[in-house]
């Protein structure tokens, strides 16, 4: 950990204009695949368009497919940078962990879904399946649908670690991919309840999707709450590299660490890690 939070302390202090140059002075130019977290990779993407706008040497792919393939091609030299949107585990701790931003995860239903919030108790037995019918909770009765994500990305990680249960047992009706389609699926459905980035959430409500966050313990998920730490699951979002950034790889962190992607994660509904 004090590692990565050496080479974070570095980067963010690198002068700016380091950005416009290579090695030697020469313009940067090269191509980066960066890889990982579903969660991560529109901001990034974001990130990376204004990056090469202003440095047109440099072509920079970003690919999701959830943190754990994030953390495996930076492992295994597939990818020059990858992204994670959790902490790093033992088993991981070669890789350095950039954090740029912060994010947490939210528990979300329909809009007509007359439930306001759960209680850490009332969401674990919902979860796993203890609780199986809203009017239990208050609301209309109706089987509750549990949504879960597949294994490789984080959310389930996070949730599963918060309640302090294994992944399997969740007990789910449906099982997606990334946040946009556990979205889709929620809007869609009055009895359904998925785990979901509240940065991603809040810009579906701001966009007149049919979403609701549920508080958790009386607290609020969204950025306020994340960037004041009262919301209990919330996560770093990393970059990942094997070795100690060069180049463009080096260039692309500095960038996004700075003042100038600040906007692009407020943007994406985060907490720049510097608030």
């Amino acid at each position: 950990m004090r590692r990565a939070f050496l080479l974070w302390m570095l980067l963010a202090a690198a002068p700016l204009p380091a950005f416009a140059q290579g090695t030697g002075g020469a313009p940067l130019a090269g191509k980066l695949l960066v890889t990982g977290s579903s969660t991560m990779a529109p901001m990034i993407a974001d990130i990376a368009q204004r990056f090469t706008a202003l440095r047109p040497g440099v072509s920079i792919s970003v690919e999701a497919g959830g943190s754990g393939r994030g953390v495996a091609d930076a492992l295994e030299g597939k990818a020059d940078i990858g992204m994670a949107s959790r902490e790093l585990n033992p088993k991981e701790k070669a890789l350095f962990a950039i954090p740029i931003a912060r994010d947490g995860v939210a528990f979300v239903v329909h809009k007509d879904n007359p439930i306001g919030g759960l209680t850490r108790a009332q969401a674990l037995a919902v979860f796993t399946g203890k609780t199986a019918d809203w009017k239990a909770l208050g609301g209309s009765a109706a089987r509750i649908e549990v949504v879960t994500r597949r294994s490789g990305h984080a959310e389930i990680d996070i949730v599963s670690d918060y309640f302090g249960i294994a992944p399997e047992a969740i007990k789910a009706a449906h099982v997606t991919g990334g946040n946009a389609e556990g979205l889709r699926l929620v809007a869609a459905n009055r009895n359904a309840i998925a785990f979901l980035s509240t940065g991603a959430v809040d810009d579906a409500v701001q966009k007149g999707r049919p979403l609701k966050p549920l508080a958790l313990d009386g607290v609020t998920p969204g950025i306020g709450s994340v960037r004041d730490g009262t919301w209990p699951l919330s996560r770093p979002l990393n970059l990942l590299t094997r070795r100690v950034p060069a180049g463009a790889a080096r260039a692309f962190i500095e960038f996004a660490l700075s003042p100038a992607a600040r906007g692009v994660i407020l943007e994406h509904d985060f907490v720049p890690y510097l608030n």
